[in-house]
């Protein structure tokens, strides 16, 4: 965007003649020719606000002067009017507006000047095809120790992007950018970065010699390219799924039926999605469906025969035990899966836990890196055998854990406000009831007697304090992988119980059978439904022996890759008993919002006190590529 058309002369070829003719215009409508009289530009949006709450502001503030089209973009808009004279008076309106301590500025917008240039001649030269090592394992050729150097200045970077996100918005105590950097802990490595990839869903589609080809999608639909990379050399794919590949691919063209054109919306086979555990390994075959019900089940017939036979573990190098069905006409249709041979599920064992999977449930695509995952938020929970306080089933308490964390775990630098925040946030992993009410000023003076007679009076009687026990919520649990590896070895010595949230139900009845097959359903429960609605039917799931008010209250969110709903967020902060949140992201950019609006102050909008960034601790899940998780500490 430039503030008038003839900026652009520069750049333009002499040869063109559409382009003379709209510079050749009268100098008496050059001065108004880089402005446009019905649209306005507006500054100083708050970030906070979504394009909703902007409408409906815009909307009050302007009253009877209609907006013909808003163009939102975060903290700044562009707004089109009827006529020159709305466009006026809505500066008039907006041009120094406060809202909540925020100064919009307003004027007539420049126009948005498309490119003049002459179309270049196409290139006729095939464009180069990246190998899929290249596309899919971009690290491929970098040393491991190399890698993680990468990705712990990746991470170095968001924790300023974040910290000036958090600035923007003003939250206080989060220190210079220096002093925020030092909650980044150093990235922990994967155990294996070769073959790791428990998951993979291949395209089945033309390669650019337009022979059927499986394997990963390249080139963009919006330059009309679309064609398939054979996975060759790509280190993150097993042995074994590419033996099952090789079988598909023959079959595929025995079979005559072409691969699934996007453009054309003509074909039948879509993708082949491979989960593979161990010896356990699942086949889904995605198809667009063909009219004729008996060739389809036809087909059925012949994969079930073909790749559930015993003899290609001898013959073919793989072994396969589970193969369902998918028909979709359009992406964004609802899955539905038809099981056509074999078992109805497929088991992986996780730090002593045994969990069965079925086709649409979420699973860690690196089951050895889940491991060091899982542990690792164990601790940051307090959940771990690390955790445990000596002689007793009781969790460390916010103290004996402050204690044994490292000094850039200090949740003290977050609560140095006054006397009053501190003493509430000083026990930010105890029941809530004992904080709810202090007073600051007879804490000083009852603060000696206190002292005198500690000593005397643990050696008169037995310590009595009622152990409420800790709540673990583990929201968009999945098949209840985290929950139950983080108390499966605790159990019996820690008073715990974990309730999980989830919406997909046949995650849930995953979960419930996990639960009852590692024996752990007395201290697990859960529930299929939203998370925000969850929360406020809590204490009804509760075991008498628990209670909200009182027990230490840990949660575990684990977002898809896009981050939560606003809603989930608004609950997570609105549970007051809930102390510590600990988010876990494999996409850091994008888990930025999410944050922020954790870390907000109280408003009306955001009920609840705010969390603390306390720790984040980056584990690397994806091994050649630019991928990992963080896991991020949030207390209050």
């Amino acid at each position: 965007m430039t503030d008038n058309i003839s900026g652009v002369a520069e750049d333009l070829p002499k040869n063109v003649t559409e382009t003379e003719e709209i510079l050749s215009k009268s100098e008496d409508t050059k001065e108004d020719s880089g402005i446009d009289q019905d649209r306005v530009h507006i500054k100083g949006i708050p970030t906070f606000i979504g394009f909703k709450q902007f409408k409906k502001l815009l909307e009050k503030i302007l009253g009877d002067v209609k907006s013909k089209k808003v163009r939102y973009m975060a903290d700044y808009a562009y707004v089109t009017f009827e006529n020159a004279e709305d466009a006026q008076k809505a500066i008039k309106l907006l041009d120094g507006y406060d809202y909540k301590k925020y100064v919009f500025t307003a004027h007539l917008a420049a126009t948005e000047v498309k490119n003049l240039r002459a179309p270049t001649t196409k290139n006729t030269e095939p464009a180069e095809q990246k190998t899929a090592r290249e596309s899919v394992t971009p690290l491929a050729e970098m040393e491991y120790e190399k890698q993680l150097e990468l990705k712990q200045q990746n991470s170095t970077n968001v924790m300023d992007k974040l910290h000036g996100q958090l600035q923007r918005n003003k939250i206080i105590n989060i220190g210079k950018q220096g002093e925020f950097r030092k909650r980044l802990e150093t990235i922990l490595p994967s155990p294996k970065t070769t073959g790791y990839r428990n998951k993979c869903e291949f395209t089945i589609g033309h390669d650019l010699n337009r022979d059927i080809c499986i394997g990963f999608v390249g080139g963009r639909f919006s330059e009309n390219r679309h064609f398939v990379i054979p996975p060759v050399n790509v280190d993150i794919v097993t042995p074994q799924m590419m033996a099952i590949l090789k079988d598909t691919h023959d079959y595929v063209k025995e079979t005559g039926l072409e691969p699934f054109d996007e453009f054309d919306r003509k074909g039948f086979w879509r993708m082949l999605t491979v989960r593979e555990f161990g010896g356990d390994v699942m086949l889904i075959f995605t198809v667009f469906p063909l009219e004729s019900k008996e060739k389809t089940e036809e087909i059925q017939k012949q994969i079930a025969e073909r790749f559930l036979n015993f003899e290609t573990f001898t013959e073919k190098s793989y072994r396969v035990c589970s193969i369902y069905w998918q028909e979709m006409v359009h992406i964004s249709d609802t899955p539905n899966f038809k099981l056509i041979g074999g078992t109805p599920y497929i088991y992986e064992s996780l730090l002593d836990c045994r969990f069965r999977v079925s086709p649409p449930a979420f699973f860690q695509t690196n089951s050895q890196g889940a491991s060091v995952l899982y542990s690792t938020i164990g601790e940051l929970c307090g959940l771990s055998e690390k955790s445990e306080t000596q002689g007793s089933g009781v969790p460390a308490t916010s103290e004996t854990a402050t204690a044994s964390q490292p000094s850039g775990d200090a949740i003290p630098m977050e609560t140095e406000q006054n006397g009053k925040e501190e003493l509430k946030e000083q026990e930010s992993d105890g029941p809530p009831t004992k904080i709810a009410k202090i007073d600051t000023e007879a804490v000083s003076e009852s603060a000696k007697s206190e002292e005198t007679n500690a000593i005397s009076s643990e050696e008169a009687t037995p310590s009595t304090t009622e152990d409420h026990g800790t709540i673990l919520l583990d929201i968009c649990c999945g098949t209840g992988t985290i929950g139950q590896c983080l108390l499966k070895n605790i159990q019996n010595s820690q008073k715990v119980f974990c309730i999980g949230i989830e919406m997909i139900v046949e995650a849930v009845e995953d979960a419930k059978q996990n639960a009852k097959q590692n024996k752990m359903e007395k201290c697990c429960k859960y529930i299929a439904g939203k998370a925000e609605d969850t929360f406020r039917s809590m204490k009804y799931h509760l075991p008498k022996e628990f209670d909200l008010r009182k027990s230490r209250v840990v949660g575990v969110l684990d977002p898809p890759r896009a981050g939560m709903h606003e809603k989930v967020i608004l609950a997570c902060r609105e549970m007051e008993t809930m102390r510590r949140l600990i988010f876990v992201s494999c996409d850091p950019n994008s888990a930025i919002n999410n944050i922020v609006n954790l870390c907000r102050p109280e408003s009306r909008k955001y009920n609840g006190a705010a969390f603390s960034i306390t720790r984040v601790q980056p584990v690397d899940m994806f091994p050649q590529t630019n991928h990992m998780e963080w896991i991020i500490q949030l207390d209050r």
